[in-house]
């Protein structure tokens, strides 16, 4: 198999994981500049911290080639060439002084929009698509499948760690415990109850599970943010499916501001989630 260098669209980044093989590790997906979804993996945990981070929505620069040992052989997986190294050509896309491009960023994203999820299961019994962007007809509701005393645990673990100095560069171990609740589409009868795998997510429990000091409080302040500021959202959710089952997940989303509001962006300067970003 061939290398070949792709110019690719950062959009979604998973949360790091450790493998005996590759180390710290993290799966990045993005678009090419042929606007065709792509998955890169394994990506050294290193390109993601201190002065080699890259951000989402930065245009990067990877030789890779397909994954053809991968069991399910999905259509959109590439291993990268990591001696080539991964390259920032273009940050055009980035929030910079105080203004997120999501006119632009919307050109690259939106023509990707599938129907319905539905639509991307049919698609991967026929090619092995398991990349793909929907847009919920409807947010029913987020929610976590572990009992608030198990949550307050996996934060008094990480609210240790901190407390004996232990190196925060380490990977911690984040509970897989978020789920959406939503339709797809209007024609869609099934309500669907899907996991979330977002690094934004588990980021957003790693620092704040020291900040907040109940997990009451804690969970208010997740759902505040992935809910109930979400709603407010012209909502997208990038899905993609695991390596093993081929099951879909919620991999990252895409929230900018309704269409009425994106021209006041620069004048409000409300401190939201458009900061993260």
């Amino acid at each position: 198999m061939q290398w070949e260098t792709k110019k690719v669209l950062v959009t979604i980044k998973a949360y790091p994981e450790y493998s005996r093989k590759h180390g710290e590790i993290v799966c990045v997906a993005g678009i090419t500049d042929e606007g065709d979804f792509i998955r890169l993996y394994p990506v050294p945990f290193e390109y993601f911290r201190c002065r080699k981070k890259i951000p989402k929505y930065s245009w990067i620069e990877v030789q890779c080639q397909r994954a053809g040992k991968e069991m399910l052989q999905r259509k959109e997986s590439y291993k990268i060439r990591k001696e080539f190294g991964i390259n920032i050509i273009d940050d055009s896309l980035l929030r910079k002084d105080g203004h997120t491009p999501w006119e632009e960023r919307g050109k690259v994203i939106l023509p990707l929009v599938s129907p319905s999820l539905e639509d991307l299961e049919k698609k991967f019994k026929i090619d092995k698509t398991s990349l793909g962007l929907i847009k919920p007809y409807e947010l029913i509701d987020f929610y976590s499948t572990t009992p608030l005393n198990e949550i307050d645990k996996e934060r008094s673990k990480l609210i240790q760690k901190t407390l004996f100095n232990e190196d925060r560069t380490v990977l911690d171990r984040i509970p897989h415990i978020f789920y959406y609740k939503f339709r797809c589409s209007q024609s869609c009868l099934k309500i669907h109850n899907i996991s979330i795998e977002d690094w934004e997510i588990f980021q957003s429990f790693r620092e704040w599970s020291n900040r907040y000091k109940t997990p009451e409080l804690l969970w208010e302040k997740i759902r505040q943010r992935y809910y109930n500021d979400f709603i407010k959202k012209d909502l997208h959710f990038f899905m993609g499916t695991d390596s093993r089952w081929g099951s879909w997940m919620i991999i990252g989303a895409y929230y900018p501001p309704k269409k009425s509001e994106i021209k006041d962006d620069d004048v409000k300067r409300k401190i939201s989630l458009d900061d993260f970003n």
